[in-house]
């Protein structure tokens, strides 16, 4: 009775995993293709080794979850058309991306703004004095 018991419900768990994974195949990707296009570029000159995304990669720059909401896409596109020089160094600049390229980054961004995050990433805590 335990063996028939545990294959039924084996049976009926698989069917759900198999259904739950076709009809979630089905749905219309989220993503406009600007966005894509955006996600590309920053797979392509593999920024991820530098900044990160939802607290994912490099720490040597900046998290860039929520760079629109922060600094403008104006900001963004004249940063990257025209990079400027990388702290702490005097010689070395952030590599810089085309027009396209620059504007496709920038709607990947958007995107990822949009997303909620809970709070990431944390800010820096001030600790009082005497404590």
């Amino acid at each position: 009775m335990k063996l028939k018991a545990f294959i039924w419900i084996s049976l009926v768990s698989f069917g759900i995993f198999v259904g739950a994974n076709y009809f979630s195949s089905q749905l219309k990707d989220p993503m406009s293709e600007d966005a894509i296009s955006g996600k590309r570029v920053w797979q392509k000159h593999n920024c991820v080794s530098c900044h990160t995304l939802f607290g994912n990669g490099g720490y040597v720059g900046r998290d860039l979850t929520h760079i629109v909401n922060q600094r403008g896409q104006e900001y963004i596109l004249d940063y990257l058309n025209k990079p400027p020089v990388i702290p702490p160094n005097e010689i070395i600049h952030h590599p810089g991306l085309s027009g396209s390229e620059a504007k496709q980054i920038v709607q990947y961004f958007e995107y990822v703004d949009k997303i909620p995050t809970l709070g990431w990433p944390p800010q820096p805590y001030k600790a009082e004095k005497g404590s």
